[in-house]
């Protein structure tokens, strides 16, 4: 079996496409597998409206990146028509291995969208040896194509809540759908406050959601969300979320040891006792110092069972 063959069946390559040639670069640094694919003369391509075999018009050449040909770049070149399509003139053909417009292959792709989910694109850029911004993209394009499939139509209750993205005071504020237990996120944008719920509002009408339906949201305690929901919102009732609450009355048992410390000595592991749940893993110097905090009526012991009352409230 001839070497262009062995390729052609690595790259999956169907008639009238094959491998012309190849050639190993080793004057760069890393190393580049070229790939020329072609077709034999006189070869005829399907219309990419109607998928008629027609006749080449012309061709013009183009170059993607596709994976790596074990530690070295990978390459391929091909010059691909226009086709006169009786019933739709004539157009540019889609080759089965890229999507139109991009200069990369559909395997290349794929792999840059798996790593984009565990890691930073800088990362990924990095390690596919190319620059974030190509990356960036990519990513845009298949997230745009995924959320014109999103149906917001029948949300009825939805949670938000921000996160830092980077340093400098940068945020995002991310809107799950509460009643999807499956892929959960619906919108994200950059930034936090009343301005972010404005644009996922706008968002949610431009996908058949009448704000009106919403009935219930979930967030923190931020003034500003508060203000937005009960604006953009009427209809839903506003609910603060368990995590927040929880948080609230942990910084509350902090303050009264800190407090309580100034007067009187707490015992050894106070401060990380009180802190953990009634049923998270304890040493036993925390352990012995909530028994005793509880036992001999300290203030923080107080404040400590009032914050672990909450686990009841939620059961």
């Amino acid at each position: 079996m001839r070497t262009e063959d062995i390729f052609a069946l690595g790259l999956g390559l169907t008639p009238p496409w094959q491998v012309l040639s190849q050639r190993l670069d080793t004057e760069k640094t890393p190393h580049e597998l070229h790939l020329v694919l072609g077709a034999d003369r006189g070869a005829t391509y399907p219309c990419p409206t109607c998928g008629r075999n027609c006749k080449a018009h012309d061709f013009e050449e183009f170059t993607w990146r596709h994976l790596n040909f074990f530690q070295h770049h990978c390459y391929l070149t091909a010059r691909v028509p226009r086709v006169t399509c009786p019933k739709h003139g004539t157009r540019r053909i889609v080759v089965p291995w890229a999507r139109p417009g991009s200069n990369f292959t559909l395997l290349f792709e794929q792999v840059v969208m798996i790593l984009a989910r565990e890691m930073p694109v800088a990362t990924v850029a990095s390690f596919v040896g190319t620059t974030d911004k190509r990356l960036w993209r990519v990513i845009n394009h298949y997230v745009a194509e995924a959320m014109k499939r999103v149906d917001l139509s029948r949300l009825k209750a939805f949670g938000l809540d921000e996160t830092a993205c980077k340093r400098g005071q940068r945020y995002v504020t991310i809107f799950i759908d509460l009643d999807r237990e499956d892929r959960p996120v619906i919108f994200a944008t950059e930034g936090k406050g009343k301005q972010t719920v404005q644009l996922f509002r706008e968002h949610i009408i431009s996908k058949g959601c009448h704000p009106n339906r919403v009935l219930e949201v979930v967030s923190d305690m931020s003034g500003s969300f508060i203000a937005a929901v009960e604006e953009h919102f009427p209809q839903a009732d506003l609910t603060v979320d368990w995590f927040h609450v929880v948080q609230l009355f942990t910084t509350a048992v902090d303050e009264v040891r800190k407090a309580e410390s100034k007067e009187r000595a707490l015992p050894k592991g106070t401060r990380w006792g009180v802190l953990k749940g009634r049923e998270t893993a304890k040493t036993q110097t925390q352990a012995e110092a909530l028994q005793e905090l509880e036992s001999e009526a300290f203030a923080t012991g107080i404040a400590y069972r009032v914050k672990e009352q909450l686990r009841w409230i939620r059961r």
